[in-house]
């Protein structure tokens, strides 16, 4: 399409979700209104912490004006500071971080800046669906290797070397992953992270490391950021995001990291996509940092008991989870095979709406990802007592 003739016609595409939620839409009235979890949503409001009046704060001031393009000087000293201390990154400074547009603008920002038009994408399945029009818009391919599912049989069996090797071509640039794993919940040991890094540096890729769920692991042990194992920073892009950590997705702020050259060449993007994020939310995200603990235990206590609601009322198997909002539920038994429109209505006449597994990969028919932060503990039990009858 090049002429505006061409556009008369066109509408939006619809989604996977817009096609569940005109359903709902549709089917409303007299019947009982169905338990949402396809998105991946939280219960809670914004943390009143972030919203108190502005006076108080000296980096609030002229927010009237255009700040730096990189983002809030304050905010990436604070952020450098977090990411040594916590995820073990050598950030030397405010200079080598990026404050993008959510988790997904920081994504957009590496796919189109240090991937070629036509490279390939190693992207470990299943995976953030988004993930798609994201590659598309920068030209390039994913390829999915199917992983998460895989390395929960036998974690300590896994070889990298040969899982990987098979989806090598001469156009694969990188490979992407997150973890805690939307949608399985699945979490990647030290020893997974090391080979993953070995891989990357043997075929000379970049590392594209999706960490929104960084601070809802469950396990009582650490998380850890590839892009603190030796030598694997300087070939990692590291993505985190304000939404997950402090229930602020509606305030779209992230930000991405890496060495030196790889902020320098993100950042003109950036500017010609919207100059620099919204700079009160920065100033929210400066308060979010400074109250870090009391903010994200809030936020752990209540998810991980709604995740405890669902794994005592759930009877459909599923994998466990380690992390992240999600329990990915295997219904290959009743699901594999049968069109979208019976899943749907399987969905609505059990009263629980969950996202079908093929969204997050082309091998995943048959499964579903349920989230458990998008409704308060007490009704999470109720939905998966429905979810039983999926």
């Amino acid at each position: 399409m090049s002429k505006p003739s061409d556009f008369k016609d066109l509408a939006f595409r619809q989604t996977l979700w817009n096609r569940i939620e005109a359903e709902v839409r549709a089917r409303g009235g007299g019947t009982e209104a169905p338990y949402m979890l396809h998105v991946g949503d939280t219960w809670f409001d914004v943390p009143e912490e972030l919203n108190r009046p502005l006076d108080a704060e000296p980096w609030a001031k002229m927010l009237s004006r255009y700040g730096s393009t990189q983002g809030e000087v304050e905010l990436r000293r604070r952020l450098a500071q977090k990411l040594r201390e916590k995820n073990g990154l050598p950030v030397g400074g405010p200079d080598q971080i990026q404050i993008s547009y959510g988790g997904t603008g920081g994504l957009f920002l590496a796919m189109h800046r240090l991937l070629q038009k036509d490279s390939e994408v190693l992207t470990l399945a299943p995976f953030w669906p988004i993930l798609r029009p994201l590659a598309s818009s920068a030209g390039v391919r994913l390829v999915e290797v199917p992983f998460f599912d895989r390395i929960t049989a036998d974690p300590g069996a896994v070889d990298i070397e040969s899982l990987f090797g098979p989806y090598m071509t001469s156009w694969t640039s990188s490979l992407y992953f997150n973890h805690p794993n939307n949608p399985t919940g699945v979490l990647l040991r030290r020893g997974h992270l090391e080979q993953i890094a070995r891989f990357a540096a043997k075929h000379d890729l970049w590392i594209i490391s999706d960490e929104a769920y960084e601070d809802f692991v469950w396990p009582d042990e650490p998380y850890v950021s590839i892009g603190s194992l030796p030598g694997a920073f300087d070939r990692t892009v590291s993505v985190f995001t304000f939404s997950k950590s402090y229930a602020a997705a509606g305030m779209r702020l992230g930000c991405v990291t890496g060495q030196p050259g790889v902020v320098a060449a993100l950042n003109p993007v950036n500017v010609a996509t919207g100059y620099e994020p919204n700079r009160l939310a920065q100033v929210q995200w400066i308060r979010g940092l400074e109250r870090r603990k009391v903010i994200i235990g809030r936020l752990r206590a209540a998810y991980r008991d709604g995740l405890r609601s669902v794994e005592e009322n759930l009877r459909v198997p599923y994998l466990p989870c380690e992390g992240s909002f999600y329990v990915f539920l295997d219904l290959r038994d009743r699901w594999e095979g049968i069109r979208e429109a019976e899943k749907i209505d399987r969905m609505l006449r059990a009263g629980v709406v969950v996202a079908p597994g093929e969204a997050f990969g082309a091998m995943y028919d048959g499964w579903a990802r349920f989230c458990y932060t998008a409704l308060p503990p007490a009704e999470m039990s109720q939905a998966a007592i429905r979810a039983n009858d999926l």
